[in-house]
């Protein structure tokens, strides 16, 4: 009797352990139509951009995803800029002073916000709210602010003033960086408490910063001078948790106007025309020698991204635009065609 009981028990043993190591297979439920792939947003005109998607492996090239998703509605002119918070996407239209919120991957609306915009160009999303920069008044260097919306309901929250341009953003150790940059014009950059709207510091820089990156605990922002005083680029590197500025790189004489700086698997890109250039991420000076040139007629826009570099061009500002994906030796992996004025990539 004691072993029959035994025995039984043994084998229910053996079946709970037969079970436990036939677990199902997992299965990847896509999250929507347009995960595993990127975004190019068309800045299109006054009244109308659009964003284009393409999948990583380039089968499936759509135009106007937007519109395509939400019954032919537009999504605004002049559309700026796109970030990301959990699941939803945020797109600027600057041109129609809005911020529309869709489903990242699905992409269909959920809520479009168009108060307490005022030329807006970029956001960032932290501890449950959205942080969008404001130029404001072009004529008016000094009125620029944040606006502030809370995501549990998309209110609109009290603006946060910048004192100088408001123009690219970002979030490190619970501060917003600010680049008080905007075609030659600003020098520095604003460290702000969200918490409190102050200015906790300011980082003096030798020119106007128009792009950065961020690796390993440290800033570089690319400097550009005033088109009416041509000058060479910087390169600074800054300590993320001091402030400090631990290094300044003159350009050579040659490279002036660098712009669209990207970080990647230890290296630097930028542009200056329709060239790319490339330098290790410590290097003590930059070299005046392009990787290569691009086809682009327009070089509008630039973003690295796990060894590829997507070139954006603006070819005539009239007609459609296109990406050019290169490898970092200026091979040409493929040329898509998307819509008006193609400015930025964004993957998903």
């Amino acid at each position: 009797m004691k072993l029959s009981k035994l025995f039984f028990a043994a084998l229910f043993c053996s079946v709970l352990v037969s079970c436990d190591n036939d677990d199902d297979p997992v299965v990847n439920v896509p999250l929507g139509a347009y995960q595993g792939g990127f975004f190019v947003l068309n800045e299109g005109n006054a009244s109308a951009g659009s964003i284009t998607f393409s999948t990583y492996n380039y089968s499936l090239l759509k135009q106007d995803v937007f519109g395509a998703e939400n019954e032919g509605d537009g999504v605004g002119g002049y559309v700026q800029s796109m970030f990301f918070g959990g699941d939803k996407a945020f797109v600027i239209s600057g041109g129609s002073n809005k911020m529309t919120v869709v489903n990242r991957y699905t992409f269909k609306h959920i809520t479009t916000i168009e108060t307490g915009f005022f030329n807006p160009r970029y956001g960032v999303v932290f501890n449950g709210k959205a942080y969008i920069t404001n130029l404001a008044d072009f004529g008016d260097l000094a009125d620029d602010y944040i606006t502030v919306i809370d995501l549990a309901d998309y209110s609109v929250d009290a603006p946060i003033p910048v004192g100088a341009i408001a123009d690219k953003i970002f979030e490190e150790n619970g501060k917003l960086y600010v680049l008080n940059g905007n075609y030659g014009d600003g020098n520095s950059i604003k460290v702000i408490n969200p918490n409190t709207g102050s200015v906790d510091a300011t980082i003096a820089l030798p020119q106007s910063p128009n792009s950065f990156d961020t690796e390993d605990g440290k800033l570089y922002v690319l400097t550009a001078s005033s088109f009416f005083d041509p000058a060479p680029s910087h390169l600074v590197r800054i300590d993320l948790a001091t402030n400090a500025v631990e290094s300044d790189i003159t350009f050579p004489e040659t490279l002036v106007g660098a712009q669209n700086l990207n970080e990647d698997e230890g290296g630097l890109f930028f542009t200056v025309g329709n060239k790319v250039y490339g330098n290790a991420i410590n290097a003590a000076s930059v070299s005046g020698t392009e990787l290569f040139t691009t086809a682009a007629t327009t070089l509008y826009g630039l973003k690295v991204e796990d060894g590829n570099l997507y070139v954006t061009d603006a070819k005539d500002y009239a007609s459609d635009g296109a990406v050019l994906i290169y490898t970092p030796t200026g091979t040409l992996l493929k040329n898509l065609t998307t819509g008006l004025i193609p400015n930025s990539v964004y993957f998903n």
